[in-house]
């Protein structure tokens, strides 16, 4: 089987398995880039594929670490269902690692300059309606921008599946932010901010542009949507929101995503290992044998040896 015909069957594969647009359309760029590496160098046949060859063409992708995972793991994705449909007997794709990957630091905004932005955003706008559904939702630029108004509940709740994950999402809205989407003008379609004639990346393209504009009125520099969703999560943590709460917020289909982007705001988590390690340390036979030659024990907070302090007794296993 060649090359070209493997990668058709593939897509209409992906077709009837309905797939997002968007993955559909990463899917067929990836290997169409595929095919004109090797038209270039006399490759036609799927089986004539090596290691070596996608290595090369990987190499070739100037793209950033974390994309190249990406494109790496739907490479894999097509080898693997050419496996399966018995094109090749084994996939050349599959001794290839991953780049090391590399997390882009959260960078939420300042409360000053979510207040500025609210500012610089007529009274009664969209562009103040869409700032404050991101800040105070957690929603995504185009799960925002293609909100459908069925999913604002009368009580202000907030129900929606995520266009990315498919993961459910159900956020109680401050008052203040659904009165504001509640007053925006009807639209075709019964959409906050969409007439649901363009397509979904189209108009969160719109408004990321829109939103920029106002941020560079606001005075905010490095600004894109998106901290305005890490601005909900951090808010969250700071305010002692559980881990996994958070996650199911955002509507990560894993803790563990959220925990990589945000494990460095959760204060909760942070106070608990504290205690933990004041706990054990007020166990560590050396610091009591120096404590003890510290004058007596002056100016040193460690228990004297058998008593615990208030907080051990109440973490203290009861025996017998």
């Amino acid at each position: 089987m060649t090359l070209a015909a493997a990668s058709e069957a593939f897509l209409r594969d992906l077709d009837a398995r309905q797939l997002s647009g968007d993955s559909r359309r990463a899917y067929r760029f990836l290997l169409k880039s595929l095919q004109a590496l090797a038209a270039s160098r006399g490759v036609g046949d799927l089986q004539a594929v090596g290691t070596e060859f996608l290595r090369d063409w990987l190499a070739s992708r100037e793209l950033g670490a974390n994309t190249k995972r990406t494109e790496l793991a739907r490479l894999k994705a097509f080898f693997n269902h050419a496996v399966r449909d018995g094109w090749i007997e084994t996939s050349p794709a599959k001794p290839i690692r991953p780049p090391r990957q590399q997390d882009s630091p959260t960078l939420p905004l300042a409360r000053e300059e979510v207040l500025r932005m609210v500012a610089a955003a007529p009274e009664g706008s969209p562009d103040r309606a869409m700032l404050m559904l991101l800040r105070w939702s957690g929603l995504a630029i185009r799960d925002a921008a293609t909100l459908s108004r069925a999913a604002l509940r009368e009580n202000g709740e907030l129900v929606l599946r995520r266009a990315k994950t498919g993961e459910l999402v159900t956020v109680q809205l401050p008052d203040a932010v659904a009165a504001a989407l509640q007053a925006l003008p009807h639209r075709r379609g019964g959409f906050f901010f969409w007439t649901g004639e363009s397509r979904p990346r189209s108009v969160a393209g719109y408004w990321r542009s829109r939103l920029a504009r106002v941020a560079k009125a606001a005075g905010v520099r490095d600004f894109h949507p998106h901290r305005l969703r890490d601005t909900f999560a951090v808010e969250l943590l700071t305010a002692d929101v559980d881990m996994q709460d958070v996650s199911t917020l955002l509507g990560h289909s894993s803790v563990r995503t959220t925990e990589r982007y945000y494990a460095p705001w959760n204060r909760a988590r942070r106070r608990r290992l504290a205690q933990i390690v004041k706990r054990a340390n007020r166990k560590d036979p050396v610091l009591r044998e120096m404590a003890q030659k510290n004058a007596g024990g002056a100016g040193t907070n460690d228990p004297p040896d058998g008593k615990l302090g208030s907080e051990d007794q109440a973490n203290r296993t009861p025996t017998g």
